[in-house]
């Protein structure tokens, strides 16, 4: 079964300035990680998913260069599946655009002895898919990822609820992905993929939805993910962590919003948790 892995947020070379704001946010970041193809991370782990901050280091943005032709902000979204190659095969034979398999790794120390946390990844065609990546990951070592240590965040965020997707072709990518066992089409647009929903529609509904007039850019190509909704075990606690961080942020009924420009360049709003 394929179910909602991780969201990638795109820093750049500011990865310090971001994991720093991520932490005002209240989210405990893991230590930064080291790729073996060269970029950088944090990671905001919660119950069954993640978010992750990736960038570069200072002086190696010429390291995965394809990554940083994306605009900061929210430039990835990961399904979890169990065997890429098998799923990667089966995607082929269907008919859908896929690139081919990645393996690689980064070092994680526990209790002071160093492990390596292993990954095989694929992800759609990257001509299919504008100002990001949608892709698919294989965790060989989840136990080095999902620790109690990390899963404990002070805004009281527990999982990620939605991705939202701005795009001229609600359909387009749904379409590719419905060769992916466990994938539920819901609507014209929207992808559940275990407790998370892939919403991928229009501008307008998109900014609709968070009530605001402007999306984060560039918004000229024929799709960008804009942001994403976090389960939250109290809102109370949510909206005081942030006002303890001194970041602004809007309330409504059952949820708190921080804007793009607040969160390293996608709208952050937190849910309260069914």
């Amino acid at each position: 079964m394929t179910v909602f892995d991780h969201a990638v947020v795109n820093v750049l070379g500011g990865m310090k300035e971001a994991a720093a704001r991520y932490e005002q946010l209240g989210f405990r970041l893991t230590p930064r990680g080291y790729h073996t193809l060269g970029s950088i991370n944090h990671l905001a782990v919660f119950g069954s998913d993640y978010l992750e901050l990736l960038g570069y280091a200072p002086g190696e943005r010429e390291k995965r260069a394809e990554l940083w032709e994306h605009p900061a902000g929210l430039t990835g979204l990961a399904l979890r599946t169990q065997d890429a190659a098998g799923l990667h095969a089966a995607m082929a034979e269907a008919g859908v655009a896929v690139e081919a398999c990645k393996d690689f790794s980064r070092p994680v120390e526990i209790d002071g002895v160093q492990h390596e946390a292993a990954f095989r990844t694929f992800q759609l065609d990257r001509k299919a898919v504008a100002n990001g990546r949608i892709f698919f990951c294989q965790h060989k070592t989840p136990e080095l990822i999902w620790r109690s240590e990390y899963q404990d965040h002070p805004n009281g965020v527990t999982g990620i609820a939605g991705a939202f997707v701005v795009t001229t072709g609600p359909s387009a990518i749904p379409d590719m992905l419905a060769a992916a066992p466990g994938l539920a089409r819901e609507a014209e647009g929207v992808v559940r993929a275990g407790n998370t929903c892939l919403r991928f529609a229009p501008a307008e509904a998109i900014a609709a939805h968070f009530g605001v007039r402007e999306l984060p850019g560039p918004l000229g190509q024929n799709m960008r993910m804009v942001g994403l909704e976090l389960r939250s075990r109290d809102i109370a606690q949510t909206a005081a962590c942030l006002e303890a961080g001194g970041v602004p942020f809007e309330r409504g009924a059952g949820w708190v919003q921080v804007d793009a420009d607040e969160a390293a360049g996608l709208i952050l709003r937190f849910v309260a948790q069914d």
